[in-house]
Parts: C-alpha cells; structure tokens; sequence
C-alpha cells in the first residue's frame, strides 16, 4: 500500500475517507483500458469519460484496482461527482432567503458528503433533489441509489437554462416526452381536469414531494387533447420533468434508446454516471460556459488519447448522442450565476510546467482548491498547505487517495514511478459568521528526501 511521509520521515498509512465514490487505491491507468473490469467491448461507450474523470481525480477505483462500472450509485456520490468537477458552482452557498436550504434531516455534519450536499442543492431541487420525510422535516435520501429519471429530474434545476433547451416549444416537448414508452403522460382537457390529475400522491400537504417515494414515476401531465396540441399547466413536476427528459433527449446527455424505452426505473451505474458528467461539461464547452462553472479543463474527445468517444444513450452501447458531436469550446462564457466567476482567478490545471508552485485561493467563496502535478522522473514530492481556517487535503496518487489533515503538514512523499498526483482541498466546518477563508497550496519537486522539519501544532 503505498505510504504518505512527513518531512520527518515518519510514514503515515492512508486514511480510507469516503466510500464507493472515491475507494482507494486503484491501479494506475491506462490508455486504453483504465481498469481491469472495464471491458473495451462492453463498456466502449464509457471509456473515454471513465478514463478523463480518473486522471481528473472526478472519481476513482477500488483497493483490488476495479473500477465497478456496473454498480450504481447513491444520490450522494453522484452529488460529490457534480461538486468535484463543477468547483466553481455552488448555487445553495450562495443562495439567500427562501431560495436557500439550511439543512436536511438526514445529512448530519459529519456525513461524509455533508459539504457537497449543501453547498449544491438551493431550493430549486425540490423535484427530485430532495423532499419531506414522515417527520415533516426535509430529507435528502444521500444513501438512496439514483435512478435515471431522479437525475433527469435533478439535471432540470443544474444549470438550468444553460443546460435546459428553454427555447423548444412547450407542444415540441410534450409530443417528444408522450413517445417515450415507458414514462406515462396524461392530457388533461381543462384546468379542473389538470388540478384533479395532481391528487396522485405526487406531493404532500405542504407542497413538497414524499421524501419515500422519490424516484417513483408519477405520469407527465399536459393540457391539451394530444401531442398535436398542447402545453404546460401549473404542475411543477411534470414541467421540470418534461423540460428536462426532452432537452437531455435532443442535446443527447440522456436519451431514451431505438426502441423508444427511457428506463426510468433503472439505476444509474458508475459507467453511466461518469458519461453523463463528461457530456454535461462538453455541451456547456460547446457553448462557451463551462469556464463559468469548472476550473477543471477536460480534453474533447478527439483529444484524448486512444478516445472511442463517450457518446452513448446512457449505457446501451448506443453511438448517438453529442458525446462525440459536441462543437469545440468557444471561450468562457457570458456571464453565469452568482456562483460562477465571480471576478475569481482560475487556479491552472497543474501548478507550473515544473510542477513547482502555489496556488491561493478563498475556498468559502470560491470553491475548494484542486490541481494535478505531473512528477516526471522525480523523486520526491513536497507539498504544504496554508490557510485562515483549517483546510485539509485529499491526495490522489495514480488513483490511490490518501486524506491528510493540516497538522500533519508540511509533508513529503516518494513518487519515483508516479504518473500524477491530484490535490483536492476540504475544507472543515467554519467559524460562526466566517465569509473568508484564503487557502495557499504549494508544491515542489526534489531529487532528494529533505532534512527533517517542525510541524505545525
């Protein structure tokens, strides 16, 4: 297993921090095939995405170097996932008032995923994102495994109009939604008629959706006699529902298959999980926004070496979708919520050609620090970590994730053979009344192991 090492010497084993999304200690990657049960012909769809996301540290393998393509994923790694990648958007942390969520029943503090979750989900994602438990109390489900209608649903508040195509006719959406074989949808003939359709169950006396039922799949409502004529009503789920399932149907993020099936029912695994993600960034590179909302830059998939594209329908070995047809980027976008930019410097990829440098940031407001270091031939690496308030790492070794707390640092470990390493910032709970909290992360390569140094207390 490989082993951490202090300035001192003294070798610190890995701390196994979070689970299924980010286990430990993968085998380094290859170009081809990155782990050993990603098979090249049955998961060819995914290859590429899977591979980008390992480098990115987005996601990673298991102790025994699998990589479970097949497994699905709860509500809460797919959460950390968006988080990761997406490091400049936080639409709850900056929410205010009504818009913003301050808790959820079932997502203590020290839940591993507690930061990501309440950071991302503002009151928006109150279809799919979250709901009301017996209690009466709001309740995330973090463990809950996301099938693929929850996260249409949930994809209908991310990004929003960037990522919904609002400009497609309320009648276009609901004929593309009614064809969908397995997704029922009614349509009512008047408003009374409407209002009586939503006495389903749908949602609970206080307007929120039942936090047990999420994921179940409630018919799409319409006003109208048919596909040929009709529109939205006042329902917010079936509007969310039907935005989203036909603009991730025509951008090709999710889509149902030849046949006409969606699946809403059926899970969404790792391989899935990682494609959609890798699609989501190249659609908003594709219009230019993706700067707004990552610092994380992902190579097209012409660029990425032996890429077999990710375009797939969402795991059906399907070639359509824009994961291949995605146009190249066209700048950094116009603009973006009050999350994204924020007149924030952007920290590079990897710090300096050499991979010595620094990198500052204020991780309360603008999202956590997280860089890659490329070694090449040398022989040790050095790292440390300043900040106002305390602020840990995550160390990702070729895929290999080590969690090291501030006190342990500054630090040095061996990376003779190492292909990359990837620095992930986490930042602890903060101070009452805190609105900053600037964080400096500095590297530097040595061909020798350094004379012992002081800790920090």
């Amino acid at each position: 297993m490989f082993k951490i090492r202090s300035l001192a010497a003294r070798t610190l084993p890995l701390v196994l921090a979070v689970p299924l999304l980010f286990p430990f200690g993968a085998a380094p990657l290859s170009a081809a095939v990155p782990f050993p049960d990603v098979n090249p012909n049955r998961h060819a769809w995914a290859l590429s995405s899977i591979e980008v996301m390992s480098e990115k540290g987005i996601v990673t393998g298991y102790p025994d170097g699998r990589f479970l393509p097949d497994q699905s994923i709860s509500k809460a790694e797919w959460t950390v996932m968006v988080y990761r990648l997406f490091d400049k958007y936080r639409p709850n942390l900056y929410a205010y008032g009504p818009d913003k969520v301050t808790a959820y029943a079932d997502v203590p503090p020290l839940h591993w995923a507690y930061r990501p979750i309440l950071d991302m989900y503002d009151a928006s994602f109150y279809i799919g994102g979250f709901g009301e438990d017996l209690h009466g109390e709001l309740a995330f489900r973090p463990e809950m495994r996301l099938n693929r209608l929850q996260l249409a649903q949930i994809l209908g508040s991310l990004f929003h109009d960037r990522l919904m195509n609002l400009q497609m006719s309320q009648n276009d959406a609901c004929s593309l939604v009614a064809s969908l074989k397995d997704v029922p949808s009614k349509f009512l003939p008047d408003t009374d008629a409407y209002a009586e359709a939503q006495a389903d169950g749908r949602y609970k006396e206080s307007g929120f959706m039942d936090s047990e039922k999420a994921g179940s799949v409630y018919p799409t409502l319409f006003l109208g006699t048919g596909t040929g004529n009709c529109v939205y009503g006042d329902d917010d789920l079936s509007n969310t529902q039907a935005t989203a399932l036909a603009s991730l149907q025509a951008s090709g993020i999710m889509s149902a298959d030849e046949a006409g099936y969606f699946r809403p029912l059926d899970a969404v695994s790792r391989a899935e999980a990682v494609t959609i993600l890798d699609r989501i960034y190249l659609y908003l590179r594709g219009l230019g926004y993706s700067a707004d909302y990552s610092s994380i830059e992902l190579e097209a998939p012409s660029e990425r070496d032996g890429s077999t594209g990710s375009g797939s329908s969402g795991g059906t070995g399907s070639t359509s979708g824009s994961g291949t047809t995605v146009p190249p980027a066209s700048g950094g976008g116009t603009g973006g919520s009050p999350s994204a930019g924020n007149g924030a410097s952007v920290p590079p990829a990897v710090i300096g050609a050499d991979g010595t440098g620094s990198i500052s940031r204020n991780v309360l407001r603008k999202g956590e620090i997280e860089t890659t270091v490329r070694p090449n031939g040398r022989a040790y690496l050095q790292f440390d970590l300043e900040s106002d308030w305390k602020v840990d790492l995550y160390v990702i070794v070729d895929g290999q994730i080590g969690f090291v707390r501030q006190e342990d640092l500054p630090m040095t470990i061996p990376v003779d053979g190492v292909t990359s390493v990837v620095f992930r910032t986490q930042q602890r709970e903060k101070p009452a009344g805190a609105v900053d909290n600037v964080a400096t992360l500095t590297t530097k390569f040595l061909d020798e192991m350094p004379a012992k140094g002081k800790k920090k207390s």
